[in-house]
């Protein structure tokens, strides 16, 4: 099942894949608490300064995923399903291209945003 989500990445859309991580966890353990989680595996500071403002309601966890060594990072929604991609590489985009619009329509505005 694929939901009709902006951005043009495969996985943007579908339920997330319970990807291994080189801490020997899987990514499912990491999102019971209840928040989107940031899967930053390109260890990207930029990635996490533009979830920085989320605090409590995206959590972020910089990672490998050894098995899938072509993406960059990964927003998945509370209930699994991807909201946000990106590919590492020298023939992706930006790896933050469309990030925060993503957290802002998801998530609503980060915190210290005055409107």
């Amino acid at each position: 099942m694929r939901y009709k989500l902006p951005g043009e990445h495969p996985l943007t859309g579908r339920s997330t894949p319970d990807l291994e991580l080189t801490d020997g966890g899987r990514l499912a353990d990491h999102l019971h608490g209840g928040p989107a989680l940031l899967l930053d595996l390109t260890d990207n500071p930029e990635l996490r300064a533009l979830a920085a403002g989320y605090a409590g309601r995206v959590d972020i966890l910089t990672t490998d995923c050894p098995s899938r060594p072509e993406l960059a990072a990964i927003l998945v929604r509370p209930d699994g399903f991807t909201a946000w991609a990106a590919d590492a590489g020298a023939h992706a985009l930006t790896p933050t291209a469309g990030l925060a619009e993503v957290l802002e329509e998801w998530f609503g505005v980060p915190e210290g945003t005055v409107r």
